[in-house]
């Protein structure tokens, strides 16, 4: 096929680069590959340079089922984090964790050197992190952190109000998340799934995601969807994970992979089936009569 290369074609490009120019990208990141302009003119997906980490850029907008309003969009991992992610952030801090975990669960150093029976796999969900890792990692990034659960909802539900991110059939379950019928009673490669409308991968399953509340049983969240801070030794873990039963079993076990389930472990404690997820907030605008505008 013969490629046109004349006036049109120019333009066609120019205005290409121009867009490129005018899109905006958090000064830790770089555009994606293939990114376009989103909300506020940012790019609608980045990656974060010292980590590497690919974020997802969600739109400002209300929960659809609390009364939590976003005021502005704000960057999701498309992804968990990856063995291959967290292990950079060990090897170039020097970090090992140990005064971040309760003894009680020492296979986190087990399992980074590779001596746990977890997959080590580069693109696998780290595991046997505690919310104090998770936090840790988020520190060396310098942009990064943990959703809030408000975010984490939020982004999980991509505009639906339904049981799942797909609706309320949990048969479709399988097309979406890693849980106990399907897991093979093992996390599995991050993005091997159906992605969320919004494009974020594993929001259900593969691994239970810490979040940076207090874990309170039946309280309304702040209102702007941030984080909720009572002073408590618990944090909360959504999504389920590759252990969690997705639909209603003869042992009468409900539905704890639904968009709303909630968990609760100590901020020290790690799991073969916990890892996490990070956000990158925007900054807020500069007033109006600023310089910097």
């Amino acid at each position: 096929m013969k490629i046109a290369h004349g006036p049109a074609w120019v333009m066609f490009l120019t205005s290409v680069a121009l867009a490129a120019d005018r899109m905006k990208v958090p000064e830790a990141c770089i555009a994606a590959p293939r990114a376009q302009i989103s909300h506020e003119g940012y790019a609608g997906r980045v990656i974060h340079r010292k980590s590497g980490v690919e974020l997802l850029l969600v739109p400002a907008g209300s929960h659809t089922k609390q009364e939590v309003t976003f005021a502005r969009p704000f960057y999701v991992g498309t992804t968990e984090v990856t063995n291959a992610q967290y292990k950079k952030f060990i090897e170039q801090s020097g970090y090992d964790g140990i005064p971040d975990v309760d003894p009680a669960y020492d296979v986190y150093l087990r399992h980074l050197r590779g001596k746990s029976i977890m997959p080590q796999g580069d693109d696998f969900p780290v595991v046997y992190v505690s919310w104090r890792n998770a936090r840790a990692y988020c520190a060396w990034a310098g942009d990064l952190d943990l959703p809030s659960e408000s975010e984490w909802e939020y982004a999980c539900r991509a505009g639906t109000a339904t049981h799942y991110s797909f609706g309320n059939n949990p048969v479709q379950y399988k097309e979406y998340g890693w849980g106990n019928r399907n897991s093979g009673a093992n996390p599995h490669p991050v993005a091997q799934l159906k992605p969320n409308a919004w494009g974020l991968y594993d929001m259900h399953g593969n691994v239970w995601e810490w979040c940076l509340d207090d874990f309170v049983r039946d309280a309304a969240p702040p209102p702007d969807g941030s984080a909720r801070d009572a002073d408590r030794i618990t944090k909360v873990l959504r999504s389920g994970s590759w252990s969690t039963a997705t639909q209603t079993d003869k042992g009468g076990l409900k539905y704890p992979a639904l968009a709303e389930s909630r968990f609760s472990s100590a901020a020290t404690n790690a799991t073969n089936d916990t890892g996490f997820r990070v956000v990158l907030r925007l900054k807020p605008p500069p007033p109006p009569d600023s310089p910097m505008k």
